[in-house]
């Protein structure tokens, strides 16, 4: 009888070991693939920011007309003999982070070479892409919510930003369905001296310059804390994916 008691306990035991490394490899399983999720879904938000900024530099070729003699000619070294686009950086959308007011240049970001920007999809703007400056320290940075504003049901839209709801926000802030993610983009504008790209070498018919767009993704989850910016996110938490663009369509 002893014995038959002694056997139970130690088969129980076994098996309740063997449920339990089973249970904990299930949750770890079930934890590392709720990450990779978001990490994916960031991912995918990374790269659309840097599709949404190539994307306004080719609309601005499609509004723009073609100059002559505008830009520096390659094979010839003469700064103004290239048939091209002058007006890529500006002629549609803004993307010169020097003279960047919203959609427009010429505005609050006059002078400077790197600016932070949320980008929105606006369907009150002709469902336009929409790079908004971030130049006040705000923090307001790319808050990814649901289209669902129960405060004031009109405002709706991917990636919609009203009502001054930052990142460092929790869910259901100001009567917004708060999304995990976050996105920041930056635009610096490159001129490295003695390049083609140095408007004090070629002068007004450069082809330059070289922008360098970094697209930042961040995102709450078990681990992942709500962060009011990039810098701030663990780094598990958060990614960045670059590019660089340049006005290439020079003939």
């Amino acid at each position: 009888m002893g014995q038959t008691l002694i056997e139970t306990l130690a088969a129980v035991f076994i098996l309740s070991m063997g449920v339990s490394a089973a249970v904990g490899l299930a949750v770890y399983a079930f934890g590392a693939s709720g990450a990779i999720v978001k990490q994916i879904i960031a991912t995918g938000l990374a790269r659309e920011g840097l599709e949404a900024v190539r994307n306004m530099r080719d609309t601005n070729w499609l509004q723009d007309t073609l100059g002559v003699n505008n830009c520096y000619n390659f094979s010839t070294g003469a700064a103004n003999k290239a048939n091209c686009y002058a007006n890529w950086l500006n002629k549609y959308y803004c993307v010169d982070p020097a003279n960047n007011s919203g959609n427009s240049c010429n505005g609050a970001a006059s002078g400077v070479s790197s600016v932070s920007y949320n980008l929105t999809f606006s369907s009150a703007s002709s469902n336009l892409w929409v790079l908004t400056p971030q130049l006040s320290g705000a923090q307001n940075y790319g808050l990814l919510y649901d289209a669902n504003n129960l405060a004031n049901p009109t405002v709706t839209g991917f990636y919609n930003t009203a009502g001054g709801i930052t990142c460092a926000n929790g869910a259901n802030s100001g009567g917004l369905t708060i999304s995990d993610y976050c996105r920041k983009i930056i635009i610096t504008k490159l001129t490295p001296s003695g390049s083609p790209y140095d408007p004090n070498t070629y002068g007004p018919g450069n082809p330059g310059p070289l922008l360098e767009v970094q697209s930042q993704v961040w995102w709450v989850d078990k681990k992942c804390p709500r962060a009011a910016d990039f810098s701030s996110a663990p780094v598990s938490c958060k990614l960045e994916l670059d590019t660089y663009l340049t006005n290439w369509k020079n003939f």
